[in-house]
């Protein structure tokens, strides 16, 4: 549904940026004479890192342009500082923002005005829906029975004895897709959460992921490799820039090796760049179908001490360490493909000098694959995920890693000699 000026009505946009634009850019203008005037906010971290940010908002408006369409206002709103002045206008007296192309004081607007704007979709966000939460387990949909922590786990495993498998097509599980992240790998980049995952980590934001399921006795999340493919090809304008492309995450990825090759290959043919977000779950076998065909991959190492990263992932001391081992199966075999290390600053867990340590220790093993270290500070997101599953939040009481302590982990780790990425830092 639209709202005057063919703007998305109101978190009726929940496919992301790219989806979003697209559908505006399909209205042909001899059905909308009275203009087309498409309102669209982003929150700034969507952009991507400061460097980046022009150079994302370029691209996003030439992929645009490029479907056809006709008009656009951009938006850039920060909803946290939004959300601080309308509680507390008095203290933001000149803060300016623009409503139905107008230029206005945020102040000045009444509070039944000021809730109206924080209402809007602004994009930004890579945290998977929750929109197939509540279809785990159903009636019709229910989780396996097999040990969700395996380690040599493959969803292949479930889909031998079906004989409904569609011909030329491989059928993975797919939670979500979010059209739009420059969080995840080089460039804009459509981001496909994958359903299922082995580890059942304290501070997982997509825990409606974890359970693992047979897609082909699963129609919720079914989909094929040619049928996402053709979604993906609908965004291509905008992902082909500045080595942009698809990152596929999970759940873990590599539950699915025959699904993501399979993927990752027609992505390939499209002209863009894959991108693989794993814990390094699976055996070599597994990690052969997907590497070939892998261009980045973001390795998320739980900690370094095996029994630490054992409590944080939820499983096995074997499984913990399957991570590392995957990471030295990339440097000595695929040398091409570009390898970055994703932790999660948890206060006094993971950010102690022994863990710093040993990360950096690590990572200087990995050259040549190794390029750089992503710290992902302890956020609070998907915690009411786990109210609407009935399940209790494992890092209840947890305050949010504030950014200040992230900065002081950045500059030590660079003090050591490793290269490091702060999402949030502007």
């Amino acid at each position: 549904p639209f709202a005057p000026g063919a703007n998305p009505m109101h978190n009726r946009d929940r496919s992301g940026a790219l989806a979003s634009l697209s559908s505006v850019a399909k209205l042909p203008y001899e059905s909308c004479l009275d203009g087309i005037s498409n309102t669209f906010c982003i929150v700034p971290s969507g952009l991507g890192k400061k460097s980046s940010r022009a150079k994302n908002l370029v691209t996003l408006l030439n992929g645009y342009f490029e479907k056809n369409a006709h008009h656009i206002n951009i938006n850039v709103l920060n909803r946290k500082l939004l959300q601080d002045a309308h509680n507390h206008p008095e203290k933001y007296p000149n803060l300016t923002i623009r409503v139905s192309g107008y230029a206005v004081r945020f102040n000045q607007l009444t509070p039944e005005q000021r809730a109206e704007v924080l209402k809007r979709t602004m994009h930004g966000s890579s945290v998977a829906t929750l929109s197939k939460a509540e279809s785990f387990p159903s009636s019709t949909c229910d989780c396996t029975v097999i040990n969700p922590t395996s380690v040599n786990l493959d969803i292949e495993e479930l889909m031998t004895a079906s004989t409904t498998r569609p011909e030329d097509a491989v059928t993975g599980a797919v939670h979500s897709i979010e059209t739009f992240s420059t969080r995840d790998g080089p460039g804009i980049r459509t981001l496909v959460f994958l359903q299922g995952c082995t580890k059942r980590c304290i501070y997982c934001s997509n825990p409606e992921t974890q359970c693992i399921v047979n897609p082909m006795e699963c129609p919720e999340v079914a989909i094929t490799d040619v049928d996402l493919a053709d979604i993906i090809k609908n965004y291509d304008h905008f992902l082909k820039p500045n080595d942009g492309g698809v990152t596929i995450s999970g759940g873990e990825p590599l539950l699915q090796p025959d699904f993501v090759r399979a993927v990752f290959d027609k992505v390939h043919n499209l002209g863009l760049s894959t991108c693989l977000d794993t814990s390094g779950h699976g055996t070599v076998s597994n990690w052969e179908k997907v590497l070939p065909a892998t261009d980045y991959v973001m390795l998320c190492l739980k900690a370094m001490d095996r029994d630490l990263a054992a409590t944080i992932s939820g499983v096995s001391k074997e499984s913990a360490d399957r991570a590392k081992g995957f990471a030295h199966y990339l440097r000595d075999y695929h040398q091409d493909t570009k390898l970055s290390l994703r932790w999660v600053l948890l206060k006094d867990i993971t950010d102690t000098d022994e863990e710093i340590e040993a990360l950096v220790d690590f990572a200087k093993e990995l050259s040549p694959v190794f390029t750089h270290i992503e710290l992902l500070p302890y956020h609070i997101l998907g915690k009411e995920k786990y109210e609407k599953l009935d399940r209790p939040y494992p890092l209840e009481g947890m305050d949010p890693y504030t950014d200040e302590d992230a900065m002081e982990v950045k500059e030590k780790l660079e003090s050591l000699g490793v290269s490091v990425i702060l999402p949030n830092q502007l």
